[in-house]
């Protein structure tokens, strides 16, 4: 449309980037699909509608992976190379700080280590990804607002889901794919696959769930920041956060397959001090779960007046926002 032959050459006055489709938009596509599996197909697949019709609803996700992802041939083997090639010029560097971030070298420094640059000539590279949004700088969300440009404790996750997953599993197994050993590859990374899965979809989906809240106004207090949490001493799957009114959102998410138990509730409590910006702040809980909670749990998280969220509400909170 914007090239010299075509027919509104000339007349062309601007882009209207079209992103993602949100997680709610899966259920149009794989209708039969339990929740569990959607968020477990969007891991793989993002909200790209050219992948997602590629995929056969009729289908389970794994035999979808197993022949269209798991394939010598076909768009899904090509795609990531070529993207990166019409983006960028230096394809070998980027191409292996993106497989380093979705292997987990999240840092500056790991990322600079798989390249073989110093962590000051990594930055460029680094920026370039940024701008094309295919990673992205993360903080923790409990760094004051002033502090976070500058903060060294910033972290990169590549950001469209498709890149991520293919970098994590299909990249680096690529001659055990070109011998035809799929169902031995399926087997090997499937505990991988469902521990990638909480470790970063999941997560994001319950980040949006603040979000969801918030538009809701169902929360005590607006969010001016949500993310998560790292440091030395602790680590929290989702932060939200109201400097003004000195207010803090924890949340813990287990994509494991046993109902969450009692110990969870009282590990996020005690985790609490050591997050905290503060000990005059008020801090909420919220917990995450795809296999729902104990008795125990229930009676824990109901003394902390805690949210207890499971994929089924987790669905409709993202739905009636459309996240």
């Amino acid at each position: 449309m914007m090239t010299y032959r075509a027919p509104l050459f000339g007349r062309f006055t601007g882009q209207l980037p079209v992103g993602p489709l949100p997680f709610s938009a899966l259920k149009a596509f794989f209708p039969q699909y339990p929740m569990a599996e959607r968020v477990a197909t969007y891991a793989v697949l993002g909200g790209i509608p050219a992948y997602l019709e590629r995929f056969d609803p009729a289908q389970s996700l794994s035999q979808n992976i197993r022949q269209q992802l798991f394939q010598r041939t076909g768009m899904f083997r090509s795609e990531p190379t070529v993207l990166v090639t019409e983006l960028v010029r230096e394809t070998r560097i980027y191409e292996t700080m993106l497989r380093a971030i979705a292997a987990g070298q999240h840092t500056a420094g790991e990322i600079a280590g798989a390249v073989g640059l110093s962590s000051s000539n990594i930055q460029p590279y680094l920026k370039r990804l940024i701008a094309l949004k295919l990673i992205e700088r993360r903080v923790p969300a409990t760094l004051p607002l002033s502090e976070r440009q500058a903060s060294k404790r910033s972290r990169y996750h590549v950001l469209d889901a498709f890149l991520r997953f293919y970098y994590r599993f299909i990249e680096p197994h690529a001659e055990i794919i070109e011998q035809g050993l799929v169902e031995t590859l399926w087997g090997e990374i499937g505990e991988q696959f469902r521990a990638f899965i909480g470790m970063t979809v999941f997560e994001e989906l319950c980040r949006r769930w603040v979000i969801a809240q918030a538009r809701q106004q169902a929360l005590p207090f607006l969010p001016e920041t949500v993310g998560s949490h790292w440091a030395a001493d602790a680590q929290v799957d989702v932060v939200a956060v109201n400097w003004r009114e000195k207010k803090l959102l924890l949340g813990e998410c287990k994509w494991g397959e046993h109902a969450v138990g009692q110990a969870v509730i009282r590990e996020l409590v005690e985790k609490a001090p050591l997050v905290s910006p503060g000990p005059e702040w008020q801090v909420y809980y919220a917990f995450f779960t795809r296999a729902g909670f104990t008795d125990a749990a229930r009676a824990e998280a109901q003394r902390h007046q805690a949210w207890l969220v499971d994929l089924a509400q987790l669905e409709a909170a993202l739905a009636g926002a459309n996240l």
